[in-house]
């Protein structure tokens, strides 16, 4: 059997609204967009699809978190496009050491990086008790 291809999907309050954070604040990639709330964007081979809230999905919207380990050879990249975008990240404790990206509606992209090495990101990690909203 050939492997299943997944993607996670994360509720949001307004599609236009995401989709320019994600595209123009955070750096992702359009690859679709099905013109009625739902969105695929992706970031150095991650896929991520965005889906408004409608009256029965309403209570869904900033509940997502999706975890990300990085290899060595990974983490460069990432962080090279963190530093040129100037993307504001949180640093937290789960379990160990983890880089927190927010949406505009609290979704959270969690980061495990190797060797829990924080250094070169552009802008510092901020305490995750020191930041209640996106991380724009």
């Amino acid at each position: 059997m050939a492997p299943l291809y997944a993607r996670s999907v994360f509720f949001v309050t307004d599609a236009d609204r995401s989709r320019r954070f994600y595209t123009e604040d955070l750096g992702f990639t359009l690859d679709w967009d099905s013109q009625d709330g739902v969105f695929q964007v992706s970031l150095l081979g991650f896929e991520l699809i965005l889906n408004q809230v409608e009256d029965r999905t309403r209570s869904r919207a900033g509940h997502g978190r999706l975890f990300i380990g990085l290899e060595d050879n990974q983490a460069e990249p990432l962080r090279k496009h963190l530093a040129d975008k100037g993307i504001r990240t949180l640093r937290v404790e789960w379990g160990r050491p983890t880089l927190v990206i927010r949406d505009l509606d609290a979704n959270e992209l969690f980061f495990w990086l190797p060797h829990d090495d924080f250094s070169n990101f552009g802008k510092p990690a901020i305490p995750s008790a020191e930041i209640t909203e996106s991380t724009k």
